[in-house]
């Protein structure tokens, strides 16, 4: 399972913080995210494109909030924040 760590662009963590884990199609909170481990999804990626689900707290944003690039989670501009010219996420392969 690929794991998701926060880079120093993020505006809200430290960097190298293990705050999601992709199984399948899925995104889940991890140990280190603020809301502790989730067991329930909170992103879906189609494609490039990542977009919240039910359980996400962004779940009435139905565009997608991050674009998936060179291994990196990038918001766009439909994420609450704005569109990020650098990746507020890294991905690690298993």
């Amino acid at each position: 399972m690929s794991k998701i760590y926060t880079t120093v662009h993020h505006p809200d963590a430290g960097q190298g913080l293990l705050w999601f884990e992709i199984k399948g199609k899925k995104i889940y909170t991890a140990g280190q995210h603020p809301d502790g481990p989730g067991v329930l999804p909170w992103f879906e990626i189609v494609g490039s494109s990542v977009y919240a689900t039910e359980h996400c707290p962004y779940r009435k944003v139905t565009l997608p909030l991050f674009t998936i690039m060179s291994g990196g989670l990038y918001t766009t501009d439909y994420h609450p924040d704005g569109k990020n010219m650098f990746p507020w996420f890294e991905i690690r392969e298993p």
